[in-house]
């Protein structure tokens, strides 16, 4: 079985002084495999193949000798946030049960702590569970239960959506890729490794730049990388303040919907522009689609070895243009499931017809449909998870969350001005006693959820509008006047 630390480690031995990274600190790829192999003999001292490694990292290249490390180990690796709300990141360990954890301790030092890793599996889990040593990370998404979700990625996986990333939108040895997303957004592993595993460079710029337009810039000026993903939300934020593509760069833009007007300031800056779509449950990116006029946005072909079909609410392939249907995907980069949730992963991860006959499938949830030119159109969500400045969010999560505080009775979170990318945020209603006050509410998700899952805006109602049936009316909910008083800000 082939890991990435067998391809980077390939590369290092065809060309040891080339430049594989660079940034606060320059690595050759003689460097940076050295040092994994060292990440990787503190691991095996304290854990066997197939134990679960929990890694809290923040910048591009310990993320990056860490987990070389710990593929040449034989061990997953959990990717963790060091500014994870306490509650998240401990049901994430009780989850996956990692037997170390390693923390960046800067200069590429790291500390490794041995964990006491549980072998029983979580109330209500069951089988099957796979062999880890065949897994390349484990990374959780938002669970509308209010309980994280573990994607479970094997090596083969991986691999075969980096070479397949290499070929679409291409990606060769002269070039180099900015990393700049964090070790908790999958797409963070293009930017790591598909340089490192076709003979490129990754350039390692700080956690900060995700925040700051001017600080990307610089490390952009500075730097000149041939490549750069983000999500349109952060496209819009360096364009507001200023940036420019310049001629010949390729962007990349994916996790939420490119928009005309955004593809139209990006083209018009020279720019060569792909629009990238995936899911976490299919290795980073599954599609791709270059983008050349405004006016014609599409989510692509699927990349060399995934294959992609629409599904109607009857169970029937649909491709007539017009006709909606649920993306589902498949092919070499679908994930084994989700961690110690086997009921949920026989729900979403299914053997279906598809055009290429029987094919294991991972049911994304979105809708597409086939236009008159055979381009695919995004059309959004059939449920209630929504994409939001890049995160990947289950409004139930955060419902569920909120319900769990004591003075509070019900709580329901919608999207609001979804149709405003600028002004598109998360709404959340609760119907509590007059003792709780917003900023209550706001410190209790601030513990529990990260950063990009917060509402925007928190309203405290004494009841909730419902539906003839008796649900509760989002759309209602989603549409209504807030006045500024009332909205919590």
């Amino acid at each position: 079985m082939r890991t990435v630390w067998d391809a980077v480690q390939a590369q290092a031995q065809r060309a040891p002084l080339a430049a594989a990274a660079c940034g606060e600190r320059d690595y050759t790829y003689r460097e940076l495999t050295e040092r994994a192999a060292e990440i990787s003999r503190v691991i095996r001292a304290l854990a066997d193949p197939g134990a679960v490694v929990a890694l809290e990292a923040a910048t591009p290249a310990a993320g990056a000798i860490a987990i070389l490390g710990a593929a040449k180990s034989g061990c997953p690796v959990l990717l963790l946030s060091p500014d994870s709300p306490p509650a998240r990141r401990e049901d994430m360990l009780a989850d996956a049960s990692p037997a170390v954890l390693l923390r960046e301790a800067g200069d590429d030092m790291f500390t490794a702590e041995p964990l006491t890793a549980s072998d029983s599996l979580p109330d209500g889990a069951s089988l099957p569970r796979w062999d880890l040593r065949d897994v390349a990370y484990i990374i959780y998404t938002s669970g509308l239960t209010g309980r994280p979700k573990g994607v479970v990625v094997p090596h083969d996986a991986l691999l075969s959506q980096l070479e397949a990333l290499a070929c679409v939108p291409g990606f060769g040895p002269a070039d180099s890729f900015l990393a700049m997303s964090a070790l908790t957004f999958d797409i963070c592993l293009a930017e790591l490794f598909l340089p490192l595993i076709t003979g490129g460079r990754f350039v390692a710029a700080p956690p900060a730049a995700r925040l700051d337009p001017e600080i990307f810039d610089r490390v952009v000026r500075a730097s000149g990388p041939d490549v750069i993903q983000a999500t349109p939300s952060f496209w819009r934020l360096a364009l507001a303040w200023g940036w420019r593509a310049g001629t010949g760069r390729r962007l990349w833009s994916g996790g939420e919907i490119l928009t005309p007007g955004l593809a139209r300031k990006l083209l018009g800056a020279g720019a060569e522009l792909w629009n990238v779509y995936g899911p976490t449950e299919t290795t980073i990116w599954t599609t791709a689609a270059r983008i050349t006029a405004a006016g014609s946005i599409s989510l692509g072909d699927p990349l060399p070895g995934s294959g992609l079909c629409l599904e109607d609410g009857d169970g029937k392939l649909v491709s007539e243009p017009g006709c909606p249907g649920e993306i589902l995907l498949y092919g070499a980069g679908v994930a084994l499931g989700y961690l110690n949730r086997p009921e949920l992963t026989a729900e979403r991860f299914r053997v279906c017809d598809t055009f290429d006959g029987p094919r294991r499938c991972y049911r994304t949830g979105d809708q597409a449909q086939y236009t008159s030119d055979g381009s695919l159109r995004f059309l959004g969500r059939t449920d209630g998870q929504i994409k939001l400045r890049g995160w990947r969010i289950e409004l139930g999560e955060i419902e569920a969350v909120m319900e769990e505080h004591p003075a509070v009775q019900q709580a329901a979170a919608v999207l609001r001005d979804a149709g405003d990318p600028g002004r598109a945020h998360i709404a959340l209603f609760v119907v509590a006693g007059p003792e709780l006050t917003v900023r209550q509410i706001r410190g209790w998700m601030s513990e529990r959820v990260p950063a990009g899952m917060r509402p925007g805006r928190i309203m405290i109602r004494p009841a909730l509008p419902r539906t003839t049936s008796g649900k509760v009316d989002r759309v209602r909910l989603a549409s209504e006047p807030v006045t500024r008083s009332s909205a919590g800000l």
